[in-house]
């Protein structure tokens, strides 16, 4: 059975309160148990449903020449959510003679409810040769109309014709027009309508519904501005800065390995849109770190992404390429070169499945004695994913993935399998206030017995991050953050847990 869509915001109920489809109980035109069918009646506008349903399907089978019983069982089925048992006696009632007229708009809504739409289309056209409620069926053509989502120009006239036949629908028609600009891309009109729906009577659902596409419209267009970047500044305490060892017989040379320490990001991409199947992102990113006392770990991160991708209806296939380079103590450490192929795809509204191919070839600079140490390497990776959408702007969401990746290190020691689950969380949690969780575990199992301690190596890094971000001014977050780290290694000079404990300011524009 289908459920009803809240965005429909009740349509046939909010129709009725203009008192436009059934007005006094339906004429009586038999004698026969006309007592039984006046008590079925009165069960029915007291909502007493079920036994109406009792009654009318006596009724039904006795007298079924009688369009007037069957339109009620059917109502009175369709008010039960039993679509499939009311479809046939609405389809009677208005195909019997005498017909119900009334029966058509209880049917056309019950076939719009259960997303038949060429059924509804179908009725509409035999409830206009028979002149039912003009207003209304011009209302239900544009629903029908926004929701094939082929002719939202056509939903649009056929709202406006209803607005003119009977203007107390001015407000749902503005909402329901608001909508079919968002499916013909007008976000200024459709904004423009959902600000007459709030401003009309700002207590109502209606309302409620048009602010929050009020929002979701800004973020759209925010997002849809060609150039976006972010600064941000944190302080952050390390209680593991250089990875110290749990075994504090394999650290005992180490004096000092908690550090306080000032994070700095800057970030900006340019999406250079050529038309609507087409589009490159490009930009940069940077990320420096200065520590108190233990200088020797600061890091300077830039990475520059150049990303082509080919936009479809429901899809996206990305190319991004990019070059990453890190200095460690002003030191050049690491320079990456990668590039691959991102494929993304929409499973409906609310889910969306991802699957990725990756390779990176990373360059280290620093000098090692040992060649089984040498980490120069040529990395491949493949990866899917799954996100699931749970709030309508799709603020919130879940994802799982799953990676795989081979790291063949030039070093003996370094070359490894990988595998890899990442659960990751945006969670808003009031107004303004959103919970970013994120839980990672990476399985690296090496190829060659390390050198150094003649054995096979294999980690198991778990890794938990949970970010609270408030919004205290526009753009603008403060946020709070607790990163856990553990390498549960084979080997005792690998195995180490760290603590990083951050608070800071981000801006975004």
């Amino acid at each position: 059975m289908k459920k009803r869509n809240p965005f429909a915001v009740n349509v046939f109920q909010l129709v009725l309160s203009f008192g436009m489809v059934f007005g006094p109980v339906l004429p009586y035109t038999f004698a026969q148990d006309e007592d039984g069918f006046k008590k079925a009646q009165w069960f029915f506008q007291h909502e007493n449903y079920e036994e109406a349903l009792s009654l009318l399907k006596d009724l039904r089978t006795r007298i079924p020449q009688s369009s007037e019983i069957a339109c009620y069982l059917g109502m009175t089925y369709k008010r039960l959510q039993d679509f499939l048992a009311a479809k046939p006696h609405l389809e009677a009632a208005v195909t019997l003679r005498p017909n119900v007229k009334n029966a058509y708009l209880e049917l056309i809504d019950l076939l719009y409810q259960c997303e038949d739409l060429d059924g509804a289309k179908q009725w509409i056209a035999e409830a206009e040769k028979e002149s039912v409620n003009p207003a209304q069926l011009a209302f239900f053509k544009g629903l029908v109309f926004l929701k094939k989502g082929t002719d939202p120009q056509g939903a649009v006239d056929s709202f406006e014709e209803a607005a003119k036949l009977n203007p107390a629908l001015a407000q749902s028609v503005k909402y329901q027009i608001g909508l079919a600009y968002i499916q013909l891309d007008k976000l200024k009109e459709a904004k423009s309508m959902f600000k007459e729906v709030v401003a009309k009577d700002p207590a109502t659902d209606l309302a409620k519904f048009a602010n929050e596409y009020m929002n979701a419209i800004s973020r759209r267009q925010e997002a849809s501005k060609p150039f976006h970047g972010s600064v941000g500044y944190s302080v952050q305490y390390d209680d593991n800065v250089i990875f110290r060892p749990n075994d504090d017989a394999l650290a005992t040379d180490v004096s000092k390995d908690d550090d306080w320490k000032q994070v700095f990001t800057a970030r900006g991409d340019y999406n250079f849109r050529i038309n609507k199947h087409f589009g490159i992102k490009t930009g940069f990113s940077w990320y420096g770190s200065k520590h108190n006392d233990l200088g020797y770990y600061d890091v300077m991160s830039y990475d520059l992404p150049v990303q082509p991708t080919f936009y479809f209806k429901n899809a996206a296939i990305a190319f991004p390429v990019h070059y990453n380079y890190v200095s460690v103590n002003d030191e050049k450490y690491l320079g990456t070169m990668g590039f691959g192929n991102v494929n993304s795809v929409m499973l409906g509204k609310r889910h969306m499945a991802q699957l990725q191919l990756q390779y990176n070839k990373k360059d280290f600079h620093w000098d090692v004695s040992d060649p089984a140490d040498v980490k120069k390497s040529d990395e491949y990776l493949w990866a899917v994913g799954w996100f699931y959408f749970f709030t309508r702007d799709r603020e919130g969401l879940l994802n799982l993935r799953y990676a795989m990746n081979y790291d063949d290190a030039k070093g003996a020691n370094w070359r490894y399998r990988g595998n890899r689950v990442t659960f990751s969380a945006v969670v808003p949690l009031i107004e303004k206030l959103k919970w970013n969780l994120v839980w990672d575990y990476f399985r690296q199992d090496f190829f060659k017995k390390n050198t150094i301690y003649d054995k096979y190596r294999n980690d198991e890094v778990y890794s938990v991050i949970n970010l609270l971000a408030y919004e205290i001014y526009e753009n603008t977050e403060v946020q709070l953050q607790h990163a856990f780290v553990y390498d549960d290694a084979n080997i005792g000079a690998y195995k180490f847990k760290k603590n990083t404990y951050s608070v800071g300011l981000k801006y975004r524009f």
